[in-house]
């Protein structure tokens, strides 16, 4: 008899033993049918909801989060969302065989799911999830205007940025960008850029054609923007379009290598952590207001050559937060603003 399963008194397997150990034999043994995956991914729910937050699983309005994961979430629905979250992590590293151990088979059912879903392997995903930027690294969502709003700010505010709202109102939050922010990654085309006049000098021309997908139809401006861009870009609005959905493309792709190396990796370091999440997180920035490399832009203005179309990147990254003033501290903690280029045309 396996050493870590409970017997009760009259001799017997205790039953949620017994049911446990016919669940992890077929996980060990890559042979599990619909059942076994639920009642897998219902053990590792329930291990985690415990982990995670306190009072009893089937009462929500008992639930409260424990520390330290009170500074991650900000109340016991986020703490749920997150956990839903995990559950479906472990669930796909389980199809991939990651727990086909024999080792487990030896385990009562509480050792084994305290090495699947260990405590600090639930801590480092939750703070990975908080500032994972496929929500844009913001924790907190613009009704929440009354707490501090914390864009990729890590678990002890991190590399990143606050902005404290001040009233329960949505204006709080809009001053800082934040609420434009979560819908220009829904691509909703509502980014206002800043132009000195009718005519777009190089920077501002530069800032159209990297953002043009977002730029908002009915600003003032645009009429004026739209001209200056059909005028010069070979192709046209099309050739425009097609660029940022390739550009869109291969950024994305990065982003996904990041994903799979964290859930390759699931306990690593959180130095190691941090630093993908900040890459991550200027990959997404990227993603908004850069879209395009400098042999794209090179090819859309038809520009001499390579070096002219990073020197044009170049200079609208330095500018870039007078173009959008309401993102300048975001787009400095992305560091996507070139101290070091001359912002002139």
């Amino acid at each position: 008899m396996n050493e870590g399963i409970r017997v009760d008194e009259s001799g017997c397997l205790n039953h949620d033993e017994e049911v446990w150990a016919d669940i992890i034999a077929k996980v060990v043994s890559g042979q599990e049918d619909d059942k076994a995956v639920w009642a897998f991914r219902f053990a590792v729910e329930e291990r985690t909801w415990h982990v995670v937050l306190a009072g009893r699983q089937n009462d929500p309005d008992s639930a409260r989060v424990k520390n330290p994961f009170r500074r991650l979430f900000r109340d016991p629905h986020a703490a749920e969302d997150f956990i839903a979250e995990f559950v479906d992590q472990i669930d796909r590293s389980r199809a991939k065989g990651r727990y086909r151990d024999g080792l487990l088979l030896g385990l009562s059912k509480k050792d084994a799911l305290s090495q699947i879903a260990a405590q600090s392997l639930i801590r480092k995903r939750a703070s990975s999830s908080v500032r994972k930027f496929s929500r844009g690294g913001i924790t907190g969502l613009p009704g929440d205007a009354v707490n501090p709003v914390s864009y990729d700010a890590g678990e002890d505010g991190g590399w990143g940025h606050q902005y404290t709202a001040t009233s329960g109102s949505n204006d709080a939050i809009s001053g800082s960008g934040i609420d434009i922010l979560l819908r220009l990654q829904h691509d909703e085309s509502i980014l206002e850029l800043l132009i000195k006049g009718d005519r777009l000098d190089s920077i501002e021309e530069t800032a159209a054609v990297q953002t043009w997908v977002l730029l908002d139809r009915s600003q003032p401006a645009f009429k004026s923007i739209r001209l200056a861009i059909e005028a010069k870009i070979v192709g046209g609005i099309e050739a425009l379009v097609r660029a940022h959905e390739v550009g869109r493309q291969e950024i994305d792709a990065d982003l996904a290598e990041y994903v799979s190396e964290i859930e390759k990796h699931p306990a690593m370091e959180l130095k190691r952590l941090d630093g993908i999440d900040r890459r991550r997180a200027t990959l997404e920035g990227r993603r908004l207001f850069e879209p395009l490399s400098a042999s794209t832009i090179r090819d859309l203005l038809a520009l001499p050559s390579l070096n002219a179309g990073e020197k044009r990147n170049s200079k609208y990254r330095a500018a870039v937060s007078g173009l959008f003033p309401q993102f300048d501290g975001l787009l400095h903690a992305l560091d996507l603003i070139d101290q070091n280029s001359e912002a002139s045309t």
